[in-house]
This record gives C-alpha cells, sequence and structure tokens, in this order.
C-alpha cells in the first residue's frame, strides 16, 4: 500500500510479497512499519498544527480514509511476521510471552483510537463546523503521541529480547 499525505509518502510493508520476491526478514519489515507509521505520525502532527485556522480539508479526508487501514495493516503484519517470528524463538520464555501480548493489547487500543481520529478528520475534511478543533487537536497529539511511545517501548524491548536472548545487536 502507498499512501501519501501532506507530502509524505508511507509505503507499508504489510502486504505480502510477490510471487518471486524473497520473503522480508521480520525485524527489517519491522522497521519500515515503524517508518511508515512514524511517517503518518507526522503527517497528523502536521494536521494538528494547522489547527483552527489553516486547515488542509483535502489532507483531512485522505487521512480519514487511510488511518484505519493502514494501521489495521501494520499490526496485522507485525503480529503474523515479527511476533510469531518471536514467539517461535522463545516460546518457553514467559516474559516474552507476556510482552507480546502486551503489544497486541496496545495495537487493539491504537486501532480503536484511529476509529475515532477517522470520524473526525471525516468531519474536518466535510467542513464541519461543529468539529471542536482544540478537541480535534488533543485526539491527534495523544493519537500520535501514544504510536510513538508504543514505537518506541517495541524497539527497545524487542532489542532487549534479542540481545538477550541471541547475544547479537539487532538493527531494529
Amino acid at each position: 500500500m502507498r499512501v501519501k499525505i501532506n507530502g509524505r509518502t508511507l509505503s507499508s510493508g504489510a502486504r505480502p510479497p510477490a510471487s518471486g520476491e524473497p520473503p522480508v526478514e521480520p525485524l527489517a519489515w519491522l522497521a519500515g512499519a515503524h517508518h511508515d507509521q512514524l511517517a503518518l505520525c507526522d503527517s497528523l502532527e502536521a494536521i494538528a498544527d494547522s489547527l483552527p485556522e489553516e486547515i488542509n480539508r483535502e489532507t483531512c479526508a485522505y487521512a480519514a480514509k487511510v488511518i484505519g487501514p493502514m494501521i489495521r495493516d501494520l499490526h496485522a503484519g507485525e503480529e503474523r511476521r515479527v511476533f510469531a517470528w518471536i514467539e517461535q524463538r522463545f516460546a518457553g520464555d514467559t516474559s516474552v510471552q507476556a510482552l507480546l501480548e502486551r503489544l497486541k493489547y496496545e495495537h487493539c487500543e491504537d486501532e480503536c483510537f484511529a476509529e475515532e481520529l477517522t470520524e473526525m478528520l471525516d468531519r474536518l475534511g466535510a467542513a464541519d463546523r461543529t468539529v471542536n478543533a482544540e478537541t480535534a487537536g488533543y485526539m491527534l497529539r495523544g493519537f500520535f503521541t501514544s504510536v510513538r511511545r508504543h514505537i518506541s517501548f517495541e524497539q527497545e524491548c524487542l532489542r532487549g529480547i534479542l540481545i538477550q536472548h541471541l547475544g547479537g545487536k539487532p538493527a531494529v
């Protein structure tokens, strides 16, 4: 999936490789997914910064269309590729299992929040004057701050797990 918001192109790596393409290494895939999510956060931050006077209605409408599917696809890809890969390697480690359950729960929370943002962004895109700009900015900032924090936590925890169990330094 290729997504462009506020001039930033996001290339979701959640799609399966085309036939003949080599499979993507899970941690490399995760790095790409994190990149795309951080670019989405930057785009949403730009929308929040434009409130209330300089709202780009087209950008809001487009963001409303892509945010939910993009977040769901990236999370599904992460759980299918990365978490499954980790579960195979650390099947007996209950702390790793607990960490993955926590991350899955946070994915669910982010997806629910993305649904609420979709509705609000849709209304902003349609020039609905009943949208409170302060509330919209608060919602946007809450979402992208949470996603950035999740990514940072994920990177640190996964890096720590891999260093502890594999003795190497992964490029997450």
